[in-house]
C-alpha cells in the first residue's frame, strides 16, 4: 500500500512540474495594417469671376481690357488631368461665327483651349494649385451691342 502511495505521489508531483508555467523571454511581433488611397481631383468651390474688355469691334477679352477669373484645383493619390472643355455663352446677343479661347495657368499647370481644341495639363498630387483663368471670343462680324456672360468650362480627373 505504501508503494501505491509513493507511486501516486510521484505521478502527482511529476504532473505538477510538467504543468508549471514557463517564463518567456522578450520578443517582437509585427502587426500588419493595410489601406488604400483613392485617387481624386476636385475644384475648390470658390471661384473668382473675370471681366471682359472690348478691345476691337470683333472681340471680347479678359487679357485686353478685362481681368482674369480664378479657380483652385487639387488632386490626391495620383497625377490629375485638367482640361478646358469649352467656353459657353450663357447670356448675350447672337454671334455670327465666334471663335473661343481660354487658358488656365498656375504653377506647373498650363491648360489651353483654342478654337475647339483642348490641350490638357497635368496636376501634381498633394498641392492646391491656384489658377488664373482667361478667355476671349472673336467673331467674324462686329459684336452686337449688349451684355454678355460666358463660362470657361473645366474638368479635372485623376
Amino acid at each position: 500500500m505504501i508503494r501505491h502511495i509513493v507511486v501516486a505521489s510521484a505521478l502527482v508531483l511529476a504532473s505538477c512540474i510538467a504543468s508549471a508555467p514557463k517564463a518567456f523571454a522578450g520578443g517582437t511581433v509585427n502587426v500588419p495594417f493595410g489601406g488604400a488611397v483613392t485617387a481624386a481631383c476636385s475644384f475648390n468651390p470658390t471661384v473668382g469671376s473675370g471681366t471682359l474688355g472690348n478691345p476691337t469691334p470683333f472681340q471680347l477679352s479678359s487679357l485686353l481690357g478685362g481681368s482674369a477669373g480664378s479657380a483652385t484645383v487639387q488632386c490626391t493619390g495620383a497625377v490629375g488631368n485638367l482640361a478646358i472643355t469649352g467656353v459657353t455663352k450663357t447670356v448675350g446677343p447672337n454671334l455670327t461665327s465666334p471663335t473661343y479661347g481660354a487658358t488656365a495657368i498656375g504653377g506647373a499647370v498650363n491648360a489651353v483651349y483654342a478654337a475647339g481644341v483642348s490641350t490638357p495639363a497635368p496636376v501634381l498630387p498633394g498641392l492646391a494649385v491656384p489658377l488664373i483663368v482667361n478667355m476671349d471670343v472673336v467673331d467674324t462680324a462686329a459684336l452686337p451691342a449688349g451684355n454678355y456672360t460666358f463660362t470657361v468650362d473645366m474638368t479635372v480627373t485623376p
